[in-house]
């Protein structure tokens, strides 16, 4: 009984040290969608150790993208068809490009889709990814409440509308998160010439869905890619569009390889057929679709290089056409109307408040048409099927009616001196009746 004893005491004794010592160093989970909440800051992401340390799991592919795919909906669009085809699973992370881009030079992901132009080449020139690839493009836009205490509603300039906003020390709520979407905003405050701060400049550190709550909730300015705002919109977000057009408001978005030597585990080969499916052409054509049956427009539009070269490749599709009482019937597509000669033209919109557009003379795309003698009406036709009507002879009189170029592509009317009807939004065809 004395040595079972002795025996137990020893054995107690010789937990303990175990105990003592260090932990046998573990390897660091692969990150996972969950790691990084919707709404949690770039910080919440840890330090990465070694990427050789790094289990990667068979069978799937880790994206490290942006918030405002994932905000958008766009993944959800797309993913499953890509998972299907290789039969595999993406795990998705979805973070500022800042920080998604860290993730990648880390060695924690295997591919990325970003959208920060600067800071993608920089990845590329120091090594971290072996390819890059244009994906698509949509627009930033400058939201804000209703009230828009710093009056800056239908401004076309956006660092006007920035300037404007800090003048008056209004509400601005920023990513603060070195996202695709924050170095945009830092462009337009170092256009304006202004460093932002104060009380009334809040920095979030957040994803953009979390952002637009935030100014929402304090009735605050931030600036949105135009997809997420859409997808928040129709849920429910009061935030209003209140500057919007400006090229520097232009949003490319690319897709990177990451270098597998960053981690053994790397699935190269998976990682390249997923750029080669994201910038085929049945895919942009996808992307293109995105966002088309509930806002009738879509929310980003395809620019890969193959599908800028089929598109070349193809013979151009009309975007306007001129039929009906007329000696000759004309057609052109986007990119012929858009070589013509332009003109401003300005219209207070449904607020009352004055707006500048840039088109075409709808006077001088009758001429090339001819109308005939006898004929008396113009009948717009939009591409929902919408009309509306007016005189030709005043039309063909109006000096400031035009076919103005839209953001996502295609045109509308402008005719200032006509009623709101005649504004038609997506003009496709000018009847002559």
């Amino acid at each position: 009984m004395r040595g079972f004893t002795r025996f137990i005491v020893l054995f107690v004794l010789l937990s303990m040290l175990v105990g003592c010592g260090q932990p046998a160093p573990t390897a660091t989970p692969r990150p996972q969608p969950t790691a990084v909440p919707p709404t949690a800051a770039p910080t919440a992401v840890p330090a990465t150790p070694a990427p050789t340390a790094i289990p990667m799991q068979p069978g799937r592919l880790l994206l490290a993208t942006t918030t405002s795919t994932r905000d958008s909906g766009l993944l959800d669009f797309i993913l499953p068809d890509f998972e299907k085809e290789f039969n595999v699973k993406v795990d998705v992370v979805a973070v500022g490009s800042g920080q998604a881009m860290k993730i990648g030079q880390d060695g924690n992901a295997e591919v990325l889709l970003v959208h920060s132009r600067a800071a993608e080449d920089k990845f590329m020139a120091e090594g971290h990814g072996t390819r890059r690839e244009d994906v698509m493009y949509n627009d930033f836009i400058l939201v804000g409440p209703a009230s828009d205490p710093a009056g800056i509603k239908g401004m076309k300039n956006a660092t006007k509308a920035f300037t404007t906003i800090a003048e008056k020390q209004a509400k601005f709520v920023s990513r603060g998160d070195e996202s695709g979407t924050h170095v945009k905003e830092k462009d337009v405050w170092k256009a304006a010439n202004i460093t932002p701060s104060g009380a009334w400049y809040v920095s979030a550190g957040q994803g953009m869905g979390a952002v637009l709550t935030m100014a929402n909730e304090q009735l605050a300015y931030t600036l949105s890619d135009r997809a997420t705002y859409l997808a928040r919109k129709a849920e429910g977000l009061q935030l209003e569009i209140l500057s919007e057009g400006d090229q520097i408001l232009f949003n490319p978005y690319g897709v990177i390889q990451v270098n597998p030597a960053k981690n053994a585990q790397i699935k190269a080969d998976l990682a390249k057929s997923f750029v080669d499916w994201i910038i085929s052409v049945p895919l942009q054509e996808k992307i293109g679709t995105f966002g088309v049956d509930k806002w009738g427009a879509p929310l980003f539009f395809p620019d890969s290089a193959l599908y800028r070269a089929a598109k070349e490749a193809a013979p151009a599709a009309a975007a306007l056409k001129i039929t009906g009482m007329v000696d000759k019937e004309m057609a052109w597509s986007e990119a012929e109307i858009k070589a013509m000669p332009t003109m401003e033209s300005e219209r207070a919109n449904k607020e009352g408040v004055m707006e500048k557009y840039t088109g075409v003379s709808i006077a001088k795309l009758l001429e090339m048409a001819n109308p005939k003698a006898d004929a008396t009406t113009i009948v717009f036709v939009a591409d929902d099927g919408f009309t509306a009507e007016a005189p030709l002879a005043d039309i063909v009189k109006c000096e400031t009616c035009i076919v103005s170029f839209r953001t996502q592509g295609g045109f509308s009317v402008v005719a200032p001196d006509f009623s709101s009807k005649v504004q038609v939004k997506g003009v496709i065809e000018i009847q002559v009746k």
